[in-house]
């Protein structure tokens, strides 16, 4: 346990290091990509890698949005933005993400995503049901006049695995349909996210797709040979973990090696695509998480800040 603490812990503090650099550099005007390639890199040279591309979901985007080569989208003015990023070392994973709003119309809905947050946060320990969770945040949500999104949910976290099984609801669910065994273990690490919109509370997937997954082999036999080196940085290098094709383009591939390669493992479902997620009625969302390991004696926030 010491030396698996040991590694979530410097996770986790890269993290929060690298998230209020991202909320620092982030301002209207700003390319989506220059911030996500900032902070990606601040990781890197941090000894660590991303866990997953750098989410900028803006307004009534909810998650699952990251910059694309050559992208031009740039901060909007009033708007709501989501970072989101995730840090591991030695396939120890954290994932976090702060709401920064450039409209004071907003702040509302921001802090409401934080207080959700916390009070989640403060019940939980080894025991605790998922459900009591999920109650908490949508009682919170609630009584300010908001609505938690649904059908996204907060998840535990285990070596190179992302998504691990167990999933943290943000809204309360029947007792006729919890199952007992849902519960937070001592040694384990988890990520816990309220997502607040005005809308109906769901997201739905846009066409957009911008990150995507290796999650099985490909028989390089069978590859045509121009794709054969970018898939083998892929499978080399990302542990079948969630990576972004401008990673690849920053490895010096030419646009095009990268464009012909993943079209080529995405029609042999060899890697496969997270679509963009929007708030269904097209309205604004804001977002709170952090990642916790829990112990017998304490729960850890993890992406906190020290000495904040």
């Amino acid at each position: 346990m010491k030396e698996q603490f040991l590694h979530y812990e410097k996770s986790g503090q890269i993290l929060a290091q690298s998230l209020e650099y991202a909320l620092s550099i982030t301002k209207p005007g700003v390319k989506l990509v220059d911030i996500a390639d900032k902070v990606e890199n601040l990781i890197r040279k941090n000894s660590a890698q991303p866990a997953f591309p750098v989410n900028i979901s803006i307004n009534e985007i909810a998650a699952h949005y990251s910059p694309v080569i050559f992208d031009d989208l740039t901060i909007p003015e009033n708007s709501i933005v989501k970072i989101d990023a995730g840090v591991q070392v030695n396939g120890y994973i954290t994932d976090a993400a702060r709401t920064i709003v450039f409209n004071e119309k907003w702040e509302q809905m921001k802090l409401l995503a934080r207080k959700a947050l916390d009070k989640a946060l403060a019940i939980i320990k080894p025991g605790t049901t998922v459900y009591e969770v999920g109650e908490i945040v949508e009682k919170t949500i609630n009584k300010e006049g908001f609505k938690p999104i649904v059908n996204l949910s907060g998840h535990s976290l285990a070596q190179y695995s992302l998504h691990d099984g167990l999933s943290i609801p943000n809204y309360k669910i029947p007792k006729r349909l919890r199952d007992k065994s849902q519960t937070f273990k001592a040694g384990r690490a988890y990520a816990v996210e309220p997502f607040i919109t005005t809308g109906k509370g769901r997201v739905k997937d846009h066409q957009d797709t911008t990150i995507f997954r290796q999650f099985r082999e490909a028989n390089l036999e069978t590859l045509p040979k121009k794709t054969r080196d970018v898939y083998q940085h892929i499978d080399n290098n990302f542990h079948k973990m969630p990576f972004s094709p401008r990673w690849l383009f920053n490895e010096s591939f030419a646009v095009e090696e990268v464009e012909d390669t993943m079209n080529e493992l995405i029609n042999r479902n060899i890697v496969h695509g997270y679509p963009v997620l929007v708030e269904s009625t097209g309205a604004p969302v804001t977002q709170a998480e952090e990642t916790i390991l829990v112990d017998n004696n304490k729960t850890y926030i993890l992406t906190k800040t020290k000495n904040k």
